[in-house]
């Protein structure tokens, strides 16, 4: 059941990123509030909008990693699955960019403590209620294209993560 889960999850970030018609290089570009939207995994601060090499090889091994072809831009998009998180890039030249980190275990906490099974009101007390819903997504911007996302099924986190706008 996960596995499955695992691969709708997949395929909808994949078919999502093909929605748009325009395209805007990102390359590694760090905003003023770059640390406020980047995650610590083992000691390696995954930062959306930078190169994932040097991230990739302090990760290790995926437990999982699968690629299609970029909506946006030449080359792969990829999917780097982890025990717990997942990390999409996109191409640009010939390095990957961390477009999204996305954190599906309880044991990821957002820094005011939010974790998969949080409620919508422990978002809100957290984050407040400057937020872009699209579906059931809860999207709190940090700037113009970087921001952190929960989904929220049934009043519950299901999972949450930090992303870039890589092609707006």
């Amino acid at each position: 059941m996960k596995k499955l889960l695992s691969v709708l999850l997949l395929m909808a970030l994949f078919l999502t990123g093909c929605a748009g018609s325009t395209t805007t290089v990102k390359e590694d570009n760090p905003t003023e509030d770059a640390n406020e939207c980047a995650y610590v995994i083992n000691n390696t601060t995954i930062v959306p909008g930078k190169d994932f090499t040097p991230m990739l090889d302090s990760l290790g091994e995926p437990v999982n990693y699968s690629e299609a072809a970029s909506c946006y831009y030449d080359g792969m998009d990829k999917v780097y699955s982890y025990d717990g998180f997942e990390i999409k890039t996109y191409p640009v030249g010939d390095k990957d960019f961390v477009q999204d980190i996305c954190m599906s275990s309880d044991s990821f906490k957002t820094p005011e403590g939010v974790t998969i099974g949080s409620t919508l009101e422990a978002v809100t007390t957290a984050y407040g209620e400057d937020y872009e819903l699209i579906g059931k997504m809860y999207k709190y911007y940090f700037n113009e294209d970087t921001y952190m996302y929960f989904f929220i099924m049934n009043d519950a986190v299901k999972y949450f993560g930090y992303a870039i706008d890589a092609a707006n």
